[in-house]
C-alpha cells in the first residue's frame, strides 16, 4: 500500500510540475513601431549615406518583451509590417539591413555596410511610382539573415538601414514599418 501511496505521490508531483511548467511558458508576440517617426512622419530616405537612414529599435520600450527579456528560450518568427512608396519612374528592389551595434553609425560605402550588417529583408520589387503593403505572413518570403536577426533580439536593441537597389537611384518613402517577434518565453 505503501508503494502505491509513494507511486501515486510521484505522478502528482510530476504532473504538478509539467502543467505548472506549461501554465508559466508562453508564446507571445512583440512589435516594435519604427516608422512612421516621433512626429507621425513619413520617412523619406533619398541619399547613398546609411546613416540618414538608420531606424534604431528598442525592444526594452515594450513591457511585454521587458517581461520576457530575460527568460526567451527561442524566438520563433520574425516579420515586418510595411508600407512603401517609389518616389521614382523605375522599380527598385527594397532591402533592409540589421546591424546590432546601434553605435555603429555609418556613413561609409554600401561595400562597408554590407561587410557588417546582415541583410533580413530583401528581393521585394517595388514598381516605379507604386506604393507596396507588406503584411507580416507575405513579409516571410523576402526573410533572410534569421539567425543574426535572433542573436540582434537577444539585447532588444539594434539599428536597421533601409536600401534599395540600383542605390544611385534611391527615392523611397517608408509609410509604416513595424518589427513583430514572435517568441517563447517562461514567465
Amino acid at each position: 500500500m505503501k508503494r502505491i501511496y509513494w507511486i501515486c505521490a510521484a505522478v502528482a508531483a510530476v504532473t504538478a510540475a509539467v502543467f505548472a511548467g506549461c501554465v508559466l511558458t508562453g508564446t507571445v508576440v512583440i512589435t516594435a513601431k519604427v516608422a512612421p517617426d516621433a512626429a507621425g512622419e513619413s520617412i523619406n530616405i533619398t541619399n547613398l549615406d546609411y546613416s540618414e537612414g538608420e531606424l534604431e529599435v528598442n525592444l526594452n520600450n515594450n513591457a511585454t518583451f521587458k517581461d520576457y527579456k530575460d527568460d526567451i528560450r527561442t524566438i520563433e518568427n520574425i516579420g515586418f509590417y510595411l508600407e512603401a512608396r517609389n518616389n521614382l519612374f523605375a522599380p527598385v528592389t527594397f532591402q533592409i539591413f540589421l546591424e546590432p551595434d546601434t553605435a555603429a553609425n555609418y556613413a561609409n560605402t554600401e561595400d562597408i555596410v554590407q561587410s557588417r550588417a546582415q541583410v533580413v529583408l530583401t528581393e521585394l520589387i517595388i514598381p516605379a511610382r507604386e506604393s507596396v503593403v507588406i503584411d507580416w505572413n507575405e513579409s516571410m518570403q523576402y526573410i533572410s539573415g534569421l539567425d543574426e536577426f535572433k542573436g540582434a533580439l537577444e539585447t532588444g536593441v539594434f539599428s536597421l538601414y533601409p536600401a534599395a537597389v540600383p542605390r544611385d537611384a534611391f527615392n523611397v518613402t517608408i509609410d509604416s514599418l513595424v518589427v513583430i517577434v514572435t517568441l517563447t518565453g517562461k514567465k
